[in-house]
Protein backbone atom coordinates (compact mmCIF):
# COMPACT_ATOMS: atom_id res chain seq x y z
CA UNK A 1 0.00 0.00 0.00
CA UNK A 2 0.90 3.73 -0.65
CA UNK A 3 0.11 6.30 1.18
CA UNK A 4 -0.12 9.90 -0.33
CA UNK A 5 -0.23 12.60 2.38
CA UNK A 6 -1.68 16.07 0.72
CA UNK A 7 -0.61 18.75 3.05
CA UNK A 8 0.22 22.09 1.10
CA UNK A 9 -0.44 24.55 3.83
CA UNK A 10 1.62 26.73 5.59
CA UNK A 11 5.85 25.08 7.17
CA UNK A 12 3.96 25.35 10.55
CA UNK A 13 1.12 23.04 9.27
CA UNK A 14 3.72 20.67 7.69
CA UNK A 15 5.63 20.08 10.76
CA UNK A 16 2.56 19.29 12.72
CA UNK A 17 1.87 16.64 10.13
CA UNK A 18 4.65 14.55 9.67
CA UNK A 19 3.84 12.24 13.42
CA UNK A 20 1.02 11.62 11.58
CA UNK A 21 3.29 9.91 8.78
CA UNK A 22 5.25 8.46 11.59
CA UNK A 23 2.29 6.86 12.81
CA UNK A 24 1.52 5.17 9.57
CA UNK A 25 4.84 3.88 9.06
CA UNK A 26 4.41 2.84 12.97
CA UNK A 27 1.49 0.89 12.28
CA UNK A 28 2.37 -0.31 8.85
CA UNK A 29 5.72 -1.44 8.52
CA UNK A 30 5.57 -2.49 4.80
CA UNK A 31 3.69 0.87 3.82
CA UNK A 32 5.29 3.39 1.52
CA UNK A 33 4.53 6.88 2.94
CA UNK A 34 5.11 10.04 0.23
CA UNK A 35 4.44 13.21 1.87
CA UNK A 36 3.41 15.94 -1.44
CA UNK A 37 3.93 19.18 -0.03
CA UNK A 38 5.08 22.80 -0.86
CA UNK A 39 8.78 23.09 -2.40
CA UNK A 40 10.49 24.55 0.89
CA UNK A 41 8.29 22.00 3.22
CA UNK A 42 9.72 19.38 0.60
CA UNK A 43 13.34 20.30 1.24
CA UNK A 44 13.10 20.31 4.80
CA UNK A 45 11.58 16.90 5.18
CA UNK A 46 13.93 14.74 2.18
CA UNK A 47 16.67 13.39 4.45
CA UNK A 48 15.26 13.22 7.64
CA UNK A 49 13.99 9.10 7.00
CA UNK A 50 10.52 10.17 8.49
CA UNK A 51 8.62 9.14 4.88
CA UNK A 52 9.84 7.22 1.85
CA UNK A 53 9.63 10.03 -0.54
CA UNK A 54 8.96 13.34 -0.57
CA UNK A 55 7.48 15.40 -3.76
CA UNK A 56 7.43 19.16 -4.08
CA UNK A 57 3.68 20.66 -5.20
CA UNK A 58 4.54 24.05 -6.87
CA UNK A 59 0.64 24.88 -6.04
CA UNK A 60 1.27 28.32 -7.40
CA UNK A 61 3.69 28.34 -10.34
CA UNK A 62 4.56 24.58 -12.37
CA UNK A 63 1.43 22.64 -10.91
CA UNK A 64 -1.33 25.55 -10.57
CA UNK A 65 -3.16 24.67 -13.44
CA UNK A 66 -4.70 21.28 -13.98
CA UNK A 67 -2.71 20.14 -16.57
CA UNK A 68 0.02 20.89 -14.36
CA UNK A 69 -1.34 18.66 -11.61
CA UNK A 70 -1.65 16.02 -14.16
CA UNK A 71 2.37 16.38 -15.11
CA UNK A 72 3.10 15.95 -11.46
CA UNK A 73 0.61 12.79 -11.35
CA UNK A 74 1.94 11.10 -14.42
CA UNK A 75 5.92 11.51 -12.71
CA UNK A 76 4.76 9.43 -9.85
CA UNK A 77 5.89 6.14 -9.67
CA UNK A 78 3.03 3.76 -7.75
CA UNK A 79 2.59 0.42 -7.59
CA UNK A 80 -0.53 -1.54 -6.05
CA UNK A 81 -3.15 0.10 -4.31
CA UNK A 82 -3.19 3.84 -2.97
CA UNK A 83 -4.48 6.00 0.08
CA UNK A 84 -4.55 9.48 0.18
CA UNK A 85 -4.75 11.32 3.37
CA UNK A 86 -5.20 15.33 3.02
CA UNK A 87 -5.06 17.06 6.15
CA UNK A 88 -5.31 20.28 4.07
CA UNK A 89 -8.63 21.25 3.20
CA UNK A 90 -8.17 23.71 0.59
CA UNK A 91 -9.98 22.81 -3.10
CA UNK A 92 -6.31 22.96 -4.91
CA UNK A 93 -4.86 20.01 -2.48
CA UNK A 94 -8.75 17.82 -2.97
CA UNK A 95 -8.31 18.07 -6.47
CA UNK A 96 -4.96 16.72 -6.43
CA UNK A 97 -5.97 14.25 -4.29
CA UNK A 98 -8.38 13.14 -7.21
CA UNK A 99 -6.18 12.81 -9.84
CA UNK A 100 -4.12 10.31 -7.80
CA UNK A 101 -6.93 7.82 -8.27
CA UNK A 102 -6.89 6.68 -4.54
CA UNK A 103 -8.55 3.82 -3.66
CA UNK A 104 -9.53 5.39 -0.63
CA UNK A 105 -9.54 9.81 0.19
CA UNK A 106 -9.63 10.62 3.86
CA UNK A 107 -10.15 13.96 4.78
CA UNK A 108 -12.32 16.70 7.16
CA UNK A 109 -15.84 16.74 6.63
CA UNK A 110 -16.05 20.20 6.40
CA UNK A 111 -13.32 20.29 3.24
CA UNK A 112 -14.87 22.59 0.25
CA UNK A 113 -14.20 19.55 -1.99
CA UNK A 114 -15.58 16.36 0.21
CA UNK A 115 -17.40 14.71 -2.22
CA UNK A 116 -14.39 14.05 -3.12
CA UNK A 117 -13.43 11.15 -0.51
CA UNK A 118 -14.39 8.27 0.50
CA UNK A 119 -14.14 8.87 4.81
CA UNK A 120 -14.84 11.81 6.25
CA UNK A 121 -14.37 13.09 9.76
CA UNK A 122 -15.51 16.25 11.52
CA UNK A 123 -12.85 18.87 12.21
CA UNK A 124 -12.12 18.46 15.95
CA UNK A 125 -11.41 22.26 17.00
CA UNK A 126 -10.37 21.61 20.24
CA UNK A 127 -7.63 19.40 19.39
CA UNK A 128 -4.39 20.01 19.13
CA UNK A 129 -3.34 20.11 15.01
CA UNK A 130 -1.30 16.95 15.68
CA UNK A 131 -3.85 15.19 17.53
CA UNK A 132 -6.51 16.32 14.75
CA UNK A 133 -4.45 14.62 11.90
CA UNK A 134 -3.97 11.51 14.17
CA UNK A 135 -7.89 11.41 13.66
CA UNK A 136 -7.65 10.80 9.89
CA UNK A 137 -6.23 7.57 10.23
CA UNK A 138 -8.70 6.24 12.31
CA UNK A 139 -11.12 5.45 9.04
CA UNK A 140 -7.94 3.29 8.29
CA UNK A 141 -6.62 1.70 11.14
CA UNK A 142 -8.38 -0.51 14.32
CA UNK A 143 -5.49 1.55 16.54
CA UNK A 144 -3.78 4.74 16.04
CA UNK A 145 -0.87 5.59 18.40
CA UNK A 146 -0.73 9.27 20.25
CA UNK A 147 1.21 11.99 19.87
CA UNK A 148 2.90 10.72 22.96
CA UNK A 149 3.82 7.68 21.31
CA UNK A 150 5.06 9.22 18.04
CA UNK A 151 7.72 11.80 19.94
CA UNK A 152 10.10 13.37 20.12
CA UNK A 153 11.00 13.09 16.48
CA UNK A 154 14.34 14.37 15.13
CA UNK A 155 14.29 17.11 12.55
CA UNK A 156 17.90 17.20 11.75
CA UNK A 157 21.01 15.44 10.21
CA UNK A 158 23.93 15.16 11.09
CA UNK A 159 25.37 17.45 9.24
CA UNK A 160 23.37 19.72 10.19
CA UNK A 161 24.25 19.26 13.99
CA UNK A 162 27.38 19.91 12.90
CA UNK A 163 27.39 22.82 11.50
CA UNK A 164 25.17 24.20 14.33
CA UNK A 165 28.12 22.92 16.44
CA UNK A 166 30.66 25.04 14.46
CA UNK A 167 27.98 28.24 15.10
CA UNK A 168 27.23 27.58 18.33
CA UNK A 169 29.86 25.68 20.51
CA UNK A 170 28.78 24.39 23.46
CA UNK A 171 29.33 26.43 26.71
CA UNK A 172 28.56 24.17 29.25
CA UNK A 173 26.14 26.02 30.51
CA UNK A 174 21.99 26.65 29.70
CA UNK A 175 21.06 27.43 26.33
CA UNK A 176 18.21 29.81 25.24
CA UNK A 177 16.78 29.84 21.71
CA UNK A 178 15.05 32.96 21.35
CA UNK A 179 12.96 33.55 18.19
CA UNK A 180 11.64 37.18 17.41
CA UNK A 181 10.06 36.56 14.20
CA UNK A 182 7.14 35.87 12.42
CA UNK A 183 5.37 36.11 9.10
CA UNK A 184 2.41 38.38 10.27
CA UNK A 185 3.51 41.32 11.78
CA UNK A 186 -0.01 41.38 14.70
CA UNK A 187 2.22 37.98 16.08
CA UNK A 188 5.51 39.84 17.32
CA UNK A 189 5.93 40.05 20.52
CA UNK A 190 8.38 43.48 20.36
CA UNK A 191 11.52 43.43 19.09
CA UNK A 192 12.77 45.42 21.70
CA UNK A 193 11.31 43.70 24.43
CA UNK A 194 12.95 40.14 22.67
CA UNK A 195 16.44 42.54 23.32
CA UNK A 196 15.54 43.27 26.69
CA UNK A 197 14.67 40.08 27.15
CA UNK A 198 18.20 38.36 25.87
CA UNK A 199 19.99 41.06 28.36
CA UNK A 200 18.69 39.38 31.21
CA UNK A 201 19.21 36.52 30.22
CA UNK A 202 22.75 36.80 29.50
CA UNK A 203 23.32 39.18 32.74
CA UNK A 204 21.44 35.89 34.61
CA UNK A 205 24.34 33.11 32.83
CA UNK A 206 22.36 32.13 30.06
CA UNK A 207 23.97 32.02 26.57
CA UNK A 208 21.53 33.31 24.17
CA UNK A 209 20.98 32.14 20.32
CA UNK A 210 19.17 33.84 18.30
CA UNK A 211 17.07 32.47 15.13
CA UNK A 212 14.98 34.71 12.47
CA UNK A 213 15.48 36.23 9.14
CA UNK A 214 16.85 39.47 7.55
CA UNK A 215 14.27 41.06 9.27
CA UNK A 216 15.62 40.54 12.79
CA UNK A 217 19.51 40.84 11.78
CA UNK A 218 21.36 43.17 14.47
CA UNK A 219 18.23 43.01 16.96
CA UNK A 220 20.52 42.15 19.37
CA UNK A 221 24.00 44.00 17.71
CA UNK A 222 25.97 44.99 20.75
CA UNK A 223 24.69 42.21 23.22
CA UNK A 224 27.65 40.15 24.92
CA UNK A 225 27.10 36.98 25.33
CA UNK A 226 24.20 36.43 22.29
CA UNK A 227 25.20 34.44 18.93
CA UNK A 228 23.02 35.65 16.62
CA UNK A 229 21.73 33.54 13.76
CA UNK A 230 19.31 35.30 12.12
CA UNK A 231 19.57 34.59 8.19
CA UNK A 232 22.47 32.37 8.92
CA UNK A 233 20.90 28.72 9.08
CA UNK A 234 18.48 26.75 7.13
CA UNK A 235 15.44 25.72 8.40
CA UNK A 236 16.84 21.80 9.80
CA UNK A 237 19.99 23.90 11.15
CA UNK A 238 17.34 26.28 13.17
CA UNK A 239 15.97 22.57 14.46
CA UNK A 240 19.33 21.59 15.33
CA UNK A 241 19.90 24.60 17.57
CA UNK A 242 16.90 23.88 19.26
CA UNK A 243 17.43 20.37 20.03
CA UNK A 244 20.77 21.51 21.86
CA UNK A 245 18.52 24.31 23.75
CA UNK A 246 17.52 24.04 27.20
CA UNK A 247 14.23 26.79 26.48
CA UNK A 248 12.69 28.09 23.43
CA UNK A 249 11.17 31.70 23.26
CA UNK A 250 9.34 32.27 20.39
CA UNK A 251 6.05 34.12 18.85
CA UNK A 252 3.61 31.76 17.58
CA UNK A 253 5.42 30.26 14.82
CA UNK A 254 7.68 27.57 13.01
CA UNK A 255 10.32 27.53 16.20
CA UNK A 256 7.44 26.72 18.62
CA UNK A 257 6.55 23.51 16.87
CA UNK A 258 10.49 22.63 16.03
CA UNK A 259 10.62 22.43 19.92
CA UNK A 260 7.40 20.54 20.41
CA UNK A 261 8.11 18.21 18.06
CA UNK A 262 11.71 17.51 19.53
CA UNK A 263 10.53 17.87 23.22
CA UNK A 264 12.04 20.84 24.15
CA UNK A 265 10.79 23.15 27.11
CA UNK A 266 8.85 26.34 24.67
CA UNK A 267 7.96 29.54 25.75
CA UNK A 268 5.20 30.81 23.39
CA UNK A 269 4.00 34.40 22.70
CA UNK A 270 0.14 34.47 21.43
CA UNK A 271 -1.28 37.73 20.88
CA UNK A 272 -3.84 37.81 17.84
CA UNK A 273 -4.34 33.87 17.81
CA UNK A 274 -5.46 31.73 20.67
CA UNK A 275 -3.98 28.53 21.65
CA UNK A 276 -7.50 26.81 21.19
CA UNK A 277 -6.67 26.92 17.72
CA UNK A 278 -4.76 23.85 18.01
CA UNK A 279 -1.29 25.26 17.17
CA UNK A 280 0.25 25.98 20.65
CA UNK A 281 2.85 24.41 22.05
CA UNK A 282 1.84 20.41 22.95
CA UNK A 283 2.86 18.04 26.15
CA UNK A 284 3.93 18.91 29.40
CA UNK A 285 7.27 21.30 28.22
CA UNK A 286 5.20 23.84 26.77
CA UNK A 287 4.06 27.28 28.46
CA UNK A 288 2.14 29.72 26.70
CA UNK A 289 1.82 33.55 27.52
CA UNK A 290 -1.47 35.42 26.27
CA UNK A 291 -3.50 38.66 27.56
CA UNK A 292 -6.23 36.44 28.09
CA UNK A 293 -8.86 39.13 29.42
CA UNK A 294 -8.82 41.01 25.74
CA UNK A 295 -12.52 40.93 24.18
CA UNK A 296 -11.05 41.15 20.85
CA UNK A 297 -9.10 38.09 20.77
CA UNK A 298 -8.98 36.03 18.56
CA UNK A 299 -9.38 38.57 15.39
CA UNK A 300 -8.26 36.59 13.11
CA UNK A 301 -6.81 33.09 12.13
CA UNK A 302 -3.46 33.47 11.35
CA UNK A 303 -2.41 36.93 12.26
CA UNK A 304 -2.74 40.17 9.94
CA UNK A 305 -0.55 43.12 8.90
CA UNK A 306 -1.68 45.57 11.24
CA UNK A 307 -4.08 45.60 14.34
CA UNK A 308 -8.01 46.05 13.25
CA UNK A 309 -8.26 48.10 16.84
CA UNK A 310 -4.91 50.36 16.21
CA UNK A 311 -3.86 49.43 19.74
CA UNK A 312 -1.98 45.70 19.59
CA UNK A 313 -2.64 45.53 23.31
CA UNK A 314 -2.38 41.89 22.63
CA UNK A 315 1.11 42.00 22.48
CA UNK A 316 2.19 45.28 24.42
CA UNK A 317 0.45 44.89 27.81
CA UNK A 318 2.84 41.40 27.57
CA UNK A 319 6.09 42.17 30.29
CA UNK A 320 9.21 41.38 29.62
CA UNK A 321 9.11 40.67 33.54
CA UNK A 322 6.32 37.92 32.48
CA UNK A 323 8.18 36.63 29.77
CA UNK A 324 11.12 36.16 31.46
CA UNK A 325 10.00 35.03 34.79
CA UNK A 326 8.52 32.27 32.91
CA UNK A 327 11.87 31.52 31.15
CA UNK A 328 13.70 31.42 34.79
CA UNK A 329 10.38 28.95 36.23
CA UNK A 330 11.35 26.67 32.87
CA UNK A 331 14.55 26.39 33.43
CA UNK A 332 14.56 25.52 36.89
CA UNK A 333 12.18 22.93 36.54
CA UNK A 334 14.73 21.56 33.53
CA UNK A 335 17.45 21.34 35.74
CA UNK A 336 15.27 19.50 38.35
CA UNK A 337 14.19 17.53 35.47
CA UNK A 338 9.89 18.28 36.62
CA UNK A 339 7.97 20.04 34.03
CA UNK A 340 4.41 20.85 34.81
CA UNK A 341 1.91 22.51 31.82
CA UNK A 342 0.84 25.91 32.05
CA UNK A 343 -0.71 29.08 30.80
CA UNK A 344 0.12 32.62 32.10
CA UNK A 345 -2.49 35.75 32.02
CA UNK A 346 -0.08 38.56 31.05
CA UNK A 347 -2.54 40.76 32.88
CA UNK A 348 -1.88 39.31 36.30
CA UNK A 349 1.54 39.74 36.54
Amino acid sequence: MTYYILQTAFLGDVLLTLPMCAAIKKMDAGARVVLITTPAAAEFVRGLGIVDEVVAFDKRGAHRSSAGRGELVASLTTNGPITAVVPHKSMRTMFLARALKAERVVTYADAATRWIASDTIPYPMHLHDTRRHLKLLEPLFPHVPTIEELTPIRLFTSDDGAVIESMVPAAGGLLAVVAPGSAWPTKQWPADRFRALAERLVHSGVQVAVLGDAATQGLMQGLDGVVDLSGRTTLRQAAALIARANVVISNDSAPVHLASLQHVPVIAVFGPTVPEFGFAPFGPNGHVIEQRELACRPCSAHGTVTCPLGTHECMTTITVDTVFDSVLHTLHAHDENRYAPAKTNASSS
